[in-house]
């Protein structure tokens, strides 16, 4: 009975103890990653240009970077931005970037109208990150007519005004997406 009266007093005039905060001790069941895409975008591109062997160690680390939302988009188009300025300075490159940055500049000479966009930047991409142009839309941005609205392959032939060129990397690109394997 004392418990019960002792229960009551509490309840009306107050605790007599301090009260103890427990934390909870369930975890959340998915993390909240609080880097934007410029930031993962930045740290990807800082990965490549230090990686010394690419393949699949790479593409795990960079997909640790990214995390368990995957490509999106956005960080596909701040990677390739990201990527545009560091291989303006082509001097500090990576033994890996510097393989394909030269593979890519080779490529972009033999074929005409492929220097259009970003012919560098990208054919760096499918050489070392080709899950990348999967995440920019190539894989997955083309229907059986064309680009699908919204993706960005549709974005980037906006550029073109729908006059895509003959042996552009658009084109390629394109011709690629509809053949890449779902």
């Amino acid at each position: 009975m004392s418990s019960m009266l002792k229960a009551l007093s509490d309840c009306i005039c107050g605790f007599d103890e301090p009260y103890e905060e427990y934390g909870s001790e369930k975890r959340p069941l998915v993390s909240h990653d609080a880097r934007t895409s410029e930031t993962m975008a930045t740290q990807i591109v800082q990965t490549l240009l230090e990686a010394e062997k690419g393949g699949r160690s790479l593409e795990n680390t960079l997909n640790a970077i990214v995390g368990t939302n995957g490509w999106t988009e956005r960080i596909a188009q701040w990677t390739l931005e990201k990527l545009e300025q560091a291989l303006g300075e082509a001097t500090k490159l990576g033994p890996v970037l510097k393989e394909a940055y030269d593979q890519s500049c080779e490529t972009a000479r033999a074929m005409e109208g492929f220097v259009q966009e970003h012919p560098v930047a990208l054919g760096v991409l499918v050489l070392v990150a080709p899950w990348a142009i999967q995440a920019l839309g190539f894989a997955t941005g083309f229907g059986e007519l064309g680009p699908i609205e919204g993706s960005f392959a549709a974005m980037w032939q906006a550029r073109y005004a729908g006059l895509v060129p003959k042996g552009s990397l658009f084109s390629f690109f394109q011709r690629l997406g509809m053949t890449w394997p779902k």
